[in-house]
């Protein structure tokens, strides 16, 4: 997974010599921590991959993960009465705003036995590359590496980085009314 930060970024937040690197597996785990709380507080995803979601009900099928390309197709499934996974073809996608919306193909219905049932929907989500993640995200992930290093019990220090990364980070989150 290419991250939006880079080691050598990393590095320089931590103030480490840009030659040393006895720390890289460390870092390496700070920058995907800190890659990890960005995509779940903002439902952005920050590398180009496949997302799959859980939902259930007949309720509109509203999208969490963001960006989305205009050409990605939203792959539908879910189980029939045997348990036999069943894809539903020919979905349509609506990108006009956030969160995206899934519906079925033109003049047709899910086919979903009743609003217990749940189904997923897969999608190619995320930024096409780390030049493309806004800079505010990667601002966000370096002060939360640097507090992962300078706090490892998870105390003060970590508290009040989350704090500023979620204050960097809050306009990008998806509002729900």
């Amino acid at each position: 997974m290419p991250f939006p930060v880079s080691l050598e970024e990393a590095r320089r937040q931590l103030r480490l010599a840009a030659d040393d690197d006895s720390q890289d597996d460390e870092i390496a785990g700070f920058i995907a921590d800190a890659a990890a709380w960005v995509e779940d507080f903002t439902g952005h995803i920050l590398d180009q991959r496949e997302v799959t979601e859980h939902v259930s009900g007949f309720k509109p099928v509203e999208l969490l993960a963001w960006p989305i390309a205009a050409d990605a197709i939203p792959g539908i499934a879910y189980s029939a009465a045997d348990g036999t996974p069943v894809a539903v073809p020919g979905s349509r996608l609506d990108l006009s705003r956030r969160p995206a919306r899934v519906f079925p193909a033109t003049g047709l219905f899910w086919p979903f036995r009743d609003s217990a049932q749940s189904f997923t929907v897969t999608i190619n989500a995320g930024y096409a590359n780390a030049s493309a993640v806004p800079r505010a995200f990667k601002r966000a992930m370096l002060i939360l590496i640097a507090a992962y290093d300078a706090d490892r019990e998870g105390g003060d220090v970590f508290e009040k980085a989350e704090r500023a990364a979620k204050r960097i980070c809050n306009p990008f989150r998806l509002r729900r009314i």
